[in-house]
């Protein structure tokens, strides 16, 4: 993968049967200039679209009606010319032309199939043999003529997804499963899934047993490491900010897809809304904020395109694309290298604790980000040894593998937060012994919480929190801290006793220990992960990082605002450590829009690495202007100078 860009292209060509004239403004030149426009060093291809059609001379598909020319072979060709890397897609889980020959391939629910005269695309099931034997042909072929000229394979609309069309059925039957239970249905959808993955592999492999694959499902990387490997080669996180995805998904799939070992990139878009939106063009400072925000999570970039049914590419969109990928062509000599966590924070999608999207994820990542952590999220096979902290957020037993891993790294010397109903066992008692006894769930909601210190930004008060609070005991061999009480309402709110507008008051003599502080385990005894990311007080993010800052001896601290993001890459081949700045703020606009349009400047950032090399000098990249800075103790400390977007601070060791 020496050839995997930091500046990639997916070029969507979605093209109607009914638009005729495909490609008749295509020219080389044009494409061409594009590509220098924009920058761009890597773009994925068409040779198959949602609607079924090639978009080359195809003898075991259908080439598009309205193209009269090798449109695909035209495209390699200036590609080629330029060292551009390609990649092809392949449209897999989608084939409008082949579903409405063969209605009896649909994926379906178990109200059945999805209605074929509504608009839109309709999804296929990987079980239906006969076009499962139609789709690796397409692939075959793409191998056969083109596979010399490529370097990755994209197969979209794939993954796993429960069907209850007669060949599911039959299968689910045929080995026992209940139809009618939702696991069982998983199950047997994730053999279908591993199905399609192997006839796929075997037909790339007749060609080529190295090309990269990459089965892509909107980015769902939770989904499990079996599943994240059937992609060979690299892994593509499609993260459209506006598409639905919003500014927290990306950091939090990037920050899991860096325990995987694999190389990836984060594939955002350029359209205002989401794939598909001709006309739509987002701010030159969204993409300038969403790409430097991937490489700072340890990414390469891709941006998603849509080419119009003429083939001729819009200069204004490459412009677009170009004032981004300027910037981290500038940058390329810095980027990359070994990421440096403090924290392994559990997932409670990776874990199947929770669903996808579950509020305790979301919440714990907002954290991290926004307190300035070194972080990974991490799953049940993650080796502990390289981190400090251990966050197991709201709601994670520990039970079996999980249980005996923990326990070992606390033997290490780690440490252990835990929160909510979190660090349980299998009879609902705390699986670690740190003097602290389980009781069970509050009675009351909300509830409120005292801190015992002085909390920023508003001191020691009564603090509203509406989530589940636990009650526990501290028992008579505790040797710690007790760091925050709950105080109760003096009653749940209902339809006999309530008051004022919105809930009761504390009862200020209702009190009772609810976060306490060990020498290896804290616990918070609230859902409060799901707390701020539901309704993101700030004093809910300051009791956390109150918390973590008295357990964690960090690696890297500053004094970005909240929204600023900052992370570390050791490249030890270079001897240098680099970290990276990003600020951004999304303002929503329209009917839910996160938008990116100012970019202010943060005033300067004083920044401390903990490092026990001798530092020669410190610097920003790619301006390469000095900083002073001063070395003591393993600590260096520097200033980082007021900027706007994003910044490379560079340090140099002997």
């Amino acid at each position: 993968m020496s050839n995997f860009s930091y500046r990639q292209v997916h070029l969507d060509f979605h093209t109607s049967e009914k638009i005729s004239g495909i490609g008749s403004r295509f020219s080389a030149e044009n494409f061409e200039n594009a590509l220098k426009i924009g920058h761009v060093n890597s773009i994925t291809l068409f040779a198959k679209c949602h609607h079924g059609w090639m978009y080359y001379p195809s003898k075991v598909g259908k080439t598009h009606p309205g193209l009269d020319f090798d449109l695909l072979s035209a495209q390699l060709d200036v590609c080629e010319k330029l060292g551009v890397r390609k990649e092809i897609y392949v449209s897999a889980g989608l084939d409008e032309k082949y579903v409405y020959a063969h209605s009896e391939c649909l994926r379906t629910g178990k109200n059945g199939p999805k209605p074929l005269w509504e608009a839109g695309f309709h999804r296929i099931c990987f079980n239906n043999k006969r076009y499962l034997l139609q789709l690796t042909k397409e692939v075959d072929e793409v191998m056969r003529l083109f596979g010399k000229r490529m370097d990755g394979l994209f197969l979209d609309i794939v993954g796993i997804g429960e069907c209850y069309c007669q060949e599911c059925v039959k299968g689910m039957l045929k080995l026992g499963y209940d139809v009618n239970n939702p696991e069982n249905a998983r199950t047997y959808a994730k053999k279908v899934y591993f199905k399609y993955v192997d006839a796929i592999r075997k037909t790339v492999d007749k060609y080529d047993k190295n090309m990269p694959i990459i089965h892509n499902d909107g980015g769902a990387i939770f989904q499990g490491r079996d599943i994240a490997f059937c992609n060979r080669g690299h892994f593509e996180l499609e993260s459209l900010p506006t598409g639905g995805w919003g500014y927290d998904h990306f950091p939090k799939a990037a920050a899991y897809a860096r325990t995987l070992g694999r190389k990836f990139l984060g594939m955002t878009g350029k359209f205002h809304r989401s794939w598909g939106e001709f006309g739509g063009y987002k701010h030159p400072n969204a993409l300038r904020y969403e790409t430097a925000l991937s490489v700072a999570c340890g990414a390469r970039c891709s941006i998603g395109d849509q080419l119009h049914p003429d083939g001729e590419f819009d200069e204004a969109t490459y412009r677009l694309i170009g004032s981004a990928y300027g910037e981290i062509e500038q940058k390329e000599e810095w980027l990359g290298g070994e990421y440096i966590p403090d924290i392994a924070l559990f997932s409670l999608e990776a874990l199947k604790c929770l669903h996808k999207n579950n509020a305790s994820d979301t919440g714990s990542n907002r954290v991290m980000l926004e307190g300035h952590y070194l972080y990974n999220i991490v799953d049940e096979n993650e080796d502990l040894d390289k981190y400090k902290l251990v966050i197991l957020p709201d709601c994670v037993p520990l039970v079996g593998k999980l249980k005996a891993k923990i326990a070992n790294f606390i033997k290490k010397g780690g440490k252990v937060l835990l929160s909510g109903s979190s660090g349980l066992d299998e009879s609902g008692k705390f699986a670690l012994d740190f003097g602290v006894t389980y009781v069970g769930k509050s009675d009351y909601v909300p509830s409120y919480i005292r801190p015992a210190f002085d909390l920023a930004p508003n001191g020691i008060a009564d603090y509203v929190t509406y989530c589940d609070a636990y009650s526990i005991t501290v028992d008579n061999n505790f040797d710690g801290e007790v760091v925050a009480k709950r105080v109760d309402p003096y009653f749940n709110r209902s339809i006999e006793h309530y008051c004022s507008h919105r809930h009761t008051p504390y009862d200020r003599e209702k009190t009772s220990d609810a976060v306490v502080i060990t020498k290896n385990v804290a616990y918070i005894g609230y859902d409060i992960f799901a707390e701020y990311a539901r309704h993101g007080s700030a004093h809910v993010r300051s009791i956390i990082t109150f918390v973590i800052d008295k357990m964690l001896d960090k690696t890297l601290k500053c004094n970005l605002p909240s929204c600023g993001i900052t992370s570390l890459f050791s490249q030890k081949d270079k001897n240098r450590i680099v970290q990276h700045l990003v600020y951004g703020i999304a303002k929503v606009r329209g009917d839910g829009v996160e938008v990116i349009e100012d970019l202010p400047y943060t005033g300067d950032v004083e920044c401390s690495v903990k490092l026990d090399k001798k530092v020669k000098k410190v610097y920003l990249a790619p301006s390469g202007k000095e900083l002073s800075f001063c070395q003591e103790n393993g600590v260096v400390k520097y200033v980082v100078p007021s900027f706007s977007c994003a910044e490379l601070a560079v340090i140099d060791f002997e």
